[in-house]
């Protein structure tokens, strides 16, 4: 096919590509200005105070709006809820609630008593330090949290971290056996400075928490994905079972954090292994299971889940009272101070070791608070009520300021006793509030009495709390699924049991990001052709049957564009490029048009905006001039701002990639080229990965069912002209000078929706 040839004179002097579509016809000699075909207006924003909400200013803009409404509407008693959660729950609690949440708090509390000395013998600490964790704290969360069965406490993920690092810290704190009687002064005074460590990095944990919680900045949890964290706590759970064996062996072995330190340690010394705790540690090990398991399967006997940790405790006390077997090889725990616990404002400063305590505090917080929030989450969807994320987070830091106000270390939400909390038919949050009463209870009358609970019934208890933390059924989900998170998981798996828990969770994190980068360096952009018989427009690796036009290609970028994938979209458009130019020829078309469908960016930097600059500069050397379709409010202003926008041409933006092709066709029949559509057997496909099998079906065959007509008006539109997109871009055949239009039967439309696959 052969341009039409006219009188103009142009001298040669291509048109700009900023100049309207009829006066570049006419300097390019196509002939006599034609009118610009009916199109829907595209909303350009020009309005110079406006901007997205999803723009930095739109979200100031929206918070302030937020604050002026809540100035306007808010009662006193609203303000008191904003501030203080748990009066939402109080308006509204009825007298049907108070049975199930005593209930719930009371079997929390028998299940968290236990556990909480045990946790706190693995953090290295003093045995009432796990109480003190599930008593001052559970009450301000109670107050100012936003979930309704979340039970906060201590956790043995977090006791794992903290005994570990502040080890590191404190290389003298490894030679004390037993924290509540260290046994010499000397010790006494190392294990004061490690209990001061303690609460300073409860503190900063504090910090930390009301910090992300009041800047909004939860969104940072998103980088620790359930792949990071599953194989982290997997990890640290089976390092967490192996220090405990020591307890149910009956040796005394200094304490290693790597699996194969610990397999060699208890095989050097296996030959001091008491037959006595040995027995009974093991014998509540598998009372301990055998209870849970009962408790999760049968809902007559869930009552038996949380008595369990209680139940050995009584077990094992009798043995101690009754049979007196502390003087028969079984050690016990010997002494845990009385009384609630007295404030520690005084430990926070100075902080000589702040630049060691701080990453750790830093790891602590992101691994609390995902697990925290991720129980809320799912306890507020299976419950029926809205979860205030922020809100959450503050209130976690309220109760960790607490905690570290009055000798406590740091505390999150536990899967365990949460689970156990919403079972028992917890309603709001004054089931927390019962359970650190319970707790504050053992901690006025019966500390005398748990002091002499043997420490195998510990060992035993926190072996059986981990076994849930084991999630192998997620590692085999990924492999399935995903062989990148799979990858993750086990990077974090094998880090935490082969190098330490902070490397091996430094690696994992490292790697998911990295992997981000990686997948939004390059992402997917997509060569789109038209479905026959229908103006939608998709990507013909998708969709084999899509058919292109030659003369005009169709790219699609499914991602923001910026410094780091601009140089991959780059690449991919220009062989786009190359391809289609060559298959345009072989049809007898040049290469007009490239139409850039904008419909998933939602960002441009300044770096891609200047390289988009070069590539039309480029494209508009070889005669082709670029279209956009479907960009957004933002991208158009940022276009606006660094030129693009009129070097590319006002005229040249679209609402939907069928309104753009139809116009370019429509030009390039004015031009005198007759643009019939083709599918893509022929096609050179770059960078496809799609194995061409049988040719598609022809489009006189796609288009065989009976037409569809519907006109669709356009208010507001200049009725220049119209032009009908039929069921597909209309072939135009030219014979000498005169065109004729030969449109396929199908929906005769004005415009379309959006054309995003």
């Amino acid at each position: 096919m052969k341009r039409n040839t006219s009188n103009v004179d142009t001298g040669g002097v291509p048109a700009p590509l900023n100049a309207s579509p009829s006066a570049r016809l006419i300097q390019n000699g196509y002939g006599d200005a034609k009118p610009d075909t009916e199109r829907m207006e595209f909303p350009f924003p020009e309005d110079p105070r406006y901007h997205p909400r999803d723009s930095l200013k739109g979200a100031l803009e929206k918070v302030k709006e937020d604050h002026h409404h809540r100035v306007a509407t808010f009662s006193w008693v609203d303000w008191l809820a904003f501030f203080i959660p748990c009066v939402r729950w109080l308006r509204t609690y009825r007298r049907s609630y108070l049975l199930h949440d005593f209930v719930a708090g009371i079997s929390v509390g028998f299940m968290v008593v236990p556990q909480g000395l045990s946790y706190a013998n693995l953090a290295g600490l003093p045995s009432v330090y796990g109480l003190y964790g599930a008593f001052l704290p559970c009450i301000v969360y109670s107050l100012v949290g936003s979930s309704r069965q979340l039970a906060v406490g201590p956790v043995a993920v977090t006791s794992l971290l903290i005994g570990t690092k502040l080890k590191d810290i404190l290389p003298e704190a490894a030679a004390i056996s037993n924290p509540n009687a260290p046994g010499t002064p000397e010790l006494e005074a190392i294990q004061d400075k490690y209990n001061q460590l303690a609460i300073q990095l409860a503190f900063l944990v504090a910090c930390l928490y009301t910090g992300v919680g009041v800047l909004r900045l939860g969104f940072v949890t998103n980088f620790l994905s359930h792949a990071v964290i599953g194989g982290f706590t997997s990890g640290a759970a089976i390092t967490i079972g192996l220090s405990q064996v020591k307890y149910i062996l009956g040796i005394s072995i200094p304490r290693q954090d790597r699996l194969q330190d610990q397999v060699q340690t208890y095989v050097d010394n296996i030959h001091n292994m008491k037959w006595q705790e040995f027995i009974m540690g093991t014998t509540f090990i598998f009372l301990l299971v055998t209870l849970k398991e009962i408790g999760k399967r049968s809902k007559r006997f869930k009552w038996l889940r949380p008595i369990g940790p209680l139940s050995v405790c009584i077990i094992g006390l009798c043995a101690v009272y009754i049979g007196n077997v502390q003087n028969k090889g079984i050690k016990i725990i010997g002494t845990i101070k009385a009384g609630l616990p007295t404030p520690t404002v005084s430990w926070w400063f100075p902080m000589p070791e702040i630049a060691e305590l701080f990453p750790t505090a830093i790891v602590v917080m992101l691994v609390d608070l995902l697990e925290s929030t991720s129980i809320a989450r799912a306890l507020a969807r299976k419950n029926n009520y809205e979860l205030h994320a922020n809100q959450e987070i503050v209130g976690l830091g309220l109760a960790n300021f607490a905690g570290a106000i009055f000798n406590c270390y740091t505390t999150t939400g536990s899967f365990s006793r949460s689970a156990v909390n919403n079972e028992s038919g917890a309603k709001t949050g004054l089931a927390c509030f019962i359970t650190a009463w319970v707790v504050g209870f053992v901690l006025i009358f019966l500390t005398p009495v748990f002091a002499h609970l043997p420490y195998c019934t510990l060992g035993a208890i926190i072996v059986s709390s981990i076994v849930g933390l084991l999630e192998y059924e997620q590692a085999i989900y990924l492999w399935k699924v995903n062989k990148l998170d799979w990858l993750v998981w086990m990077a974090s798996f094998l880090g935490v049991l082969f190098i330490s828990v902070e490397i091996g969770l430094g690696i994992a994190i490292g790697l998911a990001i990295l992997i981000v980068i990686y997948e939004s360096a390059f992402p997917n952009t997509a060569l789109v052709g038209r479905i026959p018989g229908t103006t939608i427009w998709r990507n013909v690796k998708q969709y084999p049957n899509a058919q292109l036009a030659p003369g005009l290609l169709v790219f699609r970028i499914d991602a923001p564009i910026y410094f780091a994938n601009i140089q991959w979209i780059k690449e991919r458009l220009e062989g786009f490029v190359s391809a289609h130019r060559a298959w345009s020829q072989d049809h007898g078309v040049p290469l007009e048009y490239v139409i850039l469908d904008f419909s998933p960016v939602t960002h441009v930097d300044a770096t891609a905006l200047h390289t988009l600059e070069t590539m039309v500069e480029n494209l508009a050397a070889h005669g082709t001039q670029v279209v956009l379709a479907n960009p957004s409010a933002e991208v158009i202003m940022l276009m606006r701002r660094g030129g693009l926008f009129d070097m590319i041409g006002r005229d040249y933006v679209f609402i939907t990639v069928n309104e753009a092709v139809t116009f370019c066709t429509r030009q390039m029949a004015e031009r005198g080229y007759a643009v019939k559509e083709d599918n893509t057997v022929a096609y050179p496909h770059f960078g496809s990965r799609r194995t061409l099998g049988a040719a598609p079906k022809a489009a006189s065959q796609l288009d065989s069912s009976p037409p569809t007509s519907v006109t669709e008006s356009t208010s507001g539109t200049p009725a220049a002209g119209t032009y009908s997109t039929g069921g597909a871009v209309p072939a135009v055949g030219v014979s000498g000078g005169s065109l004729s239009q030969h449109a396929q039967p199908g929906v005769q439309l004005v415009s379309t929706g959006s054309q995003r696959q």
